[in-house]
């Protein structure tokens, strides 16, 4: 039962049916579904679970957070969850609740883990598949362009498991950047703004070919 402000309550329940009505987390659904009345019962499903959530206002991203709760449906109805938490996840779901902020709802640890290995097997998965290609496409911009291209690759999938628990930021990706071609950061008579430049650049290349990777429909549906 819902125990929020009556004012709050309506504007809640409008968003909420809004989410789940939208064509785009519908299309979301049946594509992770993978068959059309799966999909309706797993988001309706998810409008329940949602709607049961004691302290609405907490929810930072209540669009975010149903596509959550929706694809932890869609696994469980699917019957799949037992073979989702072959893998342990725990402790990622675990540093997720710890850094929750306050009182921000999450779904149980189980879900927790169903839903961050899911979007681990689906963003990671190519760094196993097709590191050669992704190594290829970076732009060589050392005078060693194969150890650029292969930190880039490298830093590329350290950022992106750091996103998968929601714990990155420049620092740690410079951090990174250094620690898998020191010399490139540190060349001798390097200016500063030269070295500033540099660690722009790897950046903007770590980010595009994070870009290849990630679909834009599963961070903003």
């Amino acid at each position: 039962m819902l125990t929020t402000s009556p004012h709050r309550w309506p504007d809640f329940q409008q968003e909420l049916l809004a989410i789940r009505d939208d064509p785009k987390i519908r299309g979301l659904a049946r594509r992770r579904a993978g068959d059309p009345e799966l999909a309706m019962d797993a988001l309706q499903s998810a409008y329940y679970a949602v709607a049961r959530v004691q302290d609405p206002a907490a929810i930072r991203n209540l669009r975010a957070y149903f596509c959550q709760v929706l694809t932890r449906e869609i696994y469980r109805l699917a019957g799949q969850l037992g073979a989702m938490l072959i893998e342990d996840f725990t402790s990622v779901a675990d540093a997720q609740q710890t850094r929750s902020r306050g009182q921000l709802p999450v779904p149980p640890p189980v879900a927790e883990t169903v839903s961050t290995h899911l979007l681990a097997q689906a963003w990671l998965e190519p760094f196993a598949t097709r590191r050669a290609e992704l190594t290829a496409s970076v732009p060589g911009r050392s005078p060693d362009p194969g150890r650029y291209r292969a930190m880039i690759v490298t830093v590329a999938e350290q950022v992106l498991r750091a996103i998968i628990i929601e714990d990155i930021s420049d620092a740690d990706c410079n951090a990174a950047l250094r620690a898998a071609y020191a010399g490139w950061f540190a060349e001798p008579g390097c200016h500063d703004n030269t070295c500033h430049q540099r660690f722009r650049r790897a950046r903007t290349d770590v980010r595009e070919l994070l870009r290849t990777i990630i679909n834009r429909d599963d961070l903003n549906p």
